[in-house]
This record gives structure tokens, C-alpha cells and sequence, in this order.
């Protein structure tokens, strides 16, 4: 389990016209500093949603130094998702929903500097990927459908979090155990309980006043419920 919870606000829930703004305002030394930035790249095949793509990203890398985490809603991820990795990106999540051949894609990221993340959507079950997920340093359980911010947590997805927890601890797996998906002050709590080490926050972080402070609150607040 990381040392602390991970905070990683998602710019999906920011100002598109002001994005360097919205990243320096959770970039701060401090408690208020964000552990990642998270980025959504949807195309509009994989998901519904069209949101940003690779130049979009390459400019934000040169404007911060807290780690990016690219979750990539993309189909052929084969294909694009490395392209981020050698932009810089400290992690590149594919979904096992569109990734053709994960294991390898797996390395190619990894050979390209990134850290490795694997996404999987509510339905998805957990299991038949275990084997998968030894080639990653990252799993990604998603709490909502892919595809738009702003919507309600699903709580019945935390099963997968404890199943990944529980290998995590016991060595199976040596991974990041992250959540995106409707968290917030009311619901972060019981997806730290179940075992995540990296929360994904999009309004409860920049529909805040303070930013920094939401950040600063979400992280005070997981790791009291932590498990273990």
C-alpha cells in the first residue's frame, strides 16, 4: 500500500480555457500539492465523449512537474497509447476492454518510460485479468461508466477493489490500486476502507473554492479510513 493516500485531480472537471491555471492551483509544496494530475483522453468511439489528445497533453507536461496520469478512453490503444508515454506521461492506463494485447502493450509502455496502469469499467469483472495485471504497476477500477464527468459512485465495484487489495498484500500483485468515478467527501471514505491508494477527484477537487485545500481535505479524510 503507498506510505499515504494519492490524490489526483482530473482536469476533466476543469477550466479547458485556463488549464495551466487550474494545474498550478494543486501544484503547490505542501498538503495541498496533488500526488498526480489526472488526464482523460476519450476519442468518441471507445466513449461517447471527445475530450483532449497527445498535443494537448504534451503542452501540459511542460507546464508542471506533478506526475500526469493519462487514463487513455481510446480504442487501438496499441497503437496510441505510447505516444504518451514517450511525452512523459509518469502513467499511461489503458482500458482490457480495447487493448488487442495487453501484456505486450504493458511493456511497450513501460520500455518508453511510463509507468503501466490497466482500466477496468463497472461490469468488467476482475478475475479473468489477474494474470494480465502482474505485467502492470497500475489497476484502475472505474466507479462510473467511462465517458462523462459528474456522475454518481458505484459502490458495488469496491469487491474488485478488495480482491485487488487483498492480492496486493499477500504479493500476487504488485500494483497501485486506483478508483475514479463520482469521488468525494461522502464517498471516499468507503473506497478507502475497501483498499485504494490512488483517488481520482474531478468537482470535488476544482468545484471547490480552494483546490488545494479540496486536495489537502480529500487525502486527511482517506487516510483515516485507510485499510488496514
Amino acid at each position: 500500500m503507498a506510505e499515504r493516500p494519492l490524490i489526483a485531480p482530473s482536469i476533466l472537471s476543469a477550466d479547458f480555457a485556463r488549464l495551466g491555471e487550474e494545474i498550478a492551483a494543486v501544484a503547490h509544496p505542501g498538503e495541498t500539492r496533488a500526488d498526480w494530475v489526472h488526464v482523460d483522453v476519450m476519442d468518441a468511439h471507445f466513449v461517447p465523449n471527445l475530450t483532449l489528445g497527445l498535443p494537448v497533453v504534451e503542452s501540459l507536461l511542460k507546464s508542471t512537474d506533478v506526475p500526469v496520469d493519462c487514463h487513455l478512453m481510446i480504442d487501438d490503444p496499441d497503437r496510441w497509447a505510447i505516444g504518451y508515454a514517450e511525452a512523459g506521461a509518469y502513467n499511461v492506463t489503458v482500458h482490457v476492454e480495447a487493448a488487442a494485447n495487453p501484456v505486450k502493450l504493458a511493456k511497450n509502455l513501460r520500455a518508453a518510460g511510463a509507468k503501466a496502469g490497466l482500466s477496468i469499467k463497472p461490469g468488467t469483472p476482475l478475475e479473468p485479468h489477474l494474470e494480465t495485471l502482474k505485467h502492470y504497476d497500475t489497476l484502475l477500477v472505474m466507479s462510473v461508466e467511462p465517458g462523462f464527468g459528474g456522475q454518481s459512485f458505484m459502490p458495488d465495484v469496491l469487491d474488485k477493489v478488495r480482491t485487488a487489495r487483498r492480492l496486493v498484500d499477500t504479493g500476487h500483485l504488485k500494483l497501485v490500486v486506483e478508483i475514479d468515478g463520482g469521488i468525494n467527501a461522502d464517498t471516499i471514505e468507503q473506497a478507502a476502507e475497501a483498499g485504494v491508494d490512488c483517488f481520482v477527484a474531478g468537482s470535488a477537487v476544482y468545484g471547490a473554492q480552494d483546490p488545494g485545500k479540496a486536495v489537502a481535505a480529500l487525502r486527511e479524510q482517506a487516510a483515516r479510513h485507510r485499510a488496514g
